[in-house]
């Protein structure tokens, strides 16, 4: 069994498979932060009995969840990828590996070349390795394992910057597989890792640019008097918005175990990161390699000086004064600049997100403590409300 630390892995993990036992067919690899359940591996390892069976992932899952009302978010945020995206894709056999949790048969391991060096999400790129070579994945999203979550939001938000920096990395290194006629994946694999990057990397980035490109056009809409054609320019951005919201609840209330507050929550957290992805993207097209960045974890890691959603808040602020700016200068209440001028609200939540979460980290309301006080302070009289003690999250492992 490997276990790693986050910030060194890939080195390490060569180093391991180094030392690890010849007659070892099956390699487990987990981060060093996990706690994992003893029948983990009594669980899963039957199911490379198939030949075909290249790596069984079970999913991340985190037991400092309800340190606060930020990280209950997040919690609830990444719950969605692996109750939801990573069930679809098993269909397909189109898995997402992200390292920790895996098993992998060394045969596999071998055929793929093993971890590479050439990007900074080496799990994922292995697991589209081995795929190409013909392997099975097989996905469980039975919790056998629970970690920690970033520290701060700014550790969430650096995270994501690696993910959608290293996903771009391996689009542009193996986006000829993704090509019709050209062997390796099957149809179904190809659609689910072409749809998922276009639709997170490309939606996120496209959004970005728009909002900006609106921007830019606020004066010509304010003082030039040109409106802006409804039909193609703003109603679809508006439709958009509504149906992946509507699509981002329905799935979430079908698949994902978790309350309607949390699951609130996790929109807002899901939202907050669309300027990182952006700028992800934004990295990978001008640049070839980014230093890894190893995620704070642990409770020990400081919030910093600086206000963590400071360009997000700026974005968000340009917008609402162009919307203000529009409405107010509309004297002859052309209803497509009243559009135009939502449409600007609406592209500022996501950038509102990120603020709310960032003001949030370093407030009372993100004590839970302070929402049980409310609770207690308003609970009807005759009724009594009990205090739950807080949880030693080090010592006890959370079976969700």
């Amino acid at each position: 069994m490997m276990i790693m630390s986050p910030g060194t892995r890939r080195v390490q993990l060569r180093l391991a498979l180094a030392h690890t036992a010849a007659d070892a067919e099956i390699i487990g690899v987990i981060d060093a932060d996990y706690v994992v359940r003893p029948d983990w591996l009594k669980d899963l390892v039957p199911a490379f009995v198939d030949a075909k069976v290249g790596m069984i992932q079970a999913p991340q899952d985190h037991r400092d969840g309800e340190r606060t009302v930020m990280h209950h978010a997040m919690n609830g945020e990444y719950a969605g990828f692996f109750d939801i995206g990573m069930v679809q894709r098993n269909e397909a056999n189109a898995i997402i590996v992200h390292g920790t949790m895996c098993l992998i048969r060394r045969a596999a391991l071998n055929s793929a070349g093993g971890w590479s060096s050439d990007t900074i999400v080496e799990d994922c790129d292995l697991g589209l390795l081995v795929l190409e070579q013909g392997w099975q994945i097989h996905y469980t999203n039975r919790r056998y394992g629970h970690g920690l979550l970033p520290d701060t939001f700014d550790a969430f938000k650096k995270q994501r910057h690696r993910w959608a920096y290293g996903g771009f990395q391996i689009l542009r290194k193996h986006w000829r597989h993704l090509l019709p006629r050209v062997g390796g994946l099957t149809r179904e694999q190809k659609r689910e890792f072409g749809v998922g990057w276009l639709n997170w990397l490309g939606a996120e980035a496209i959004g970005v640019v728009v909002a900006i490109l609106n921007l830019v056009w606020v004066p010509v809409v304010a003082f030039a008097g040109i409106a802006i054609p409804d039909m193609i320019l703003t109603l679809p951005i508006l439709a958009a918005f509504v149906v992946t919201f509507a699509h981002f609840i329905a799935l979430y209330r079908l698949r994902v175990a978790i309350s309607f507050g949390q699951m609130m929550a996790a929109v807002v957290a899901a939202m907050s990161v669309q300027w990182t992805v952006a700028r992800a993207v934004g990295y990978g097209i001008w640049k070839e390699s980014l230093p890894f960045m190893r995620t704070a974890k642990g409770g020990a890691t400081s919030k910093g000086p600086d206000f963590p959603a400071f360009w997000e808040a700026v974005l968000a602020a340009l917008l609402l004064i162009g919307a203000v700016i529009v409405v107010a200068t509309n004297y002859k209440q052309i209803h497509e600049i009243n559009i135009f001028a939502l449409v600007l609200v609406v592209q500022s939540l996501p950038f509102l997100a990120a603020v709310a979460i960032g003001a949030l980290e370093a407030s009372r309301f993100n004590n839970f403590a302070y929402w049980h006080g409310i609770k207690a302070r308003i609970a009807l009289p005759g009724r009594a409300v009990v205090a739950k003690a807080p949880v030693d999250q080090k010592s006890v492992v959370s079976n969700q």
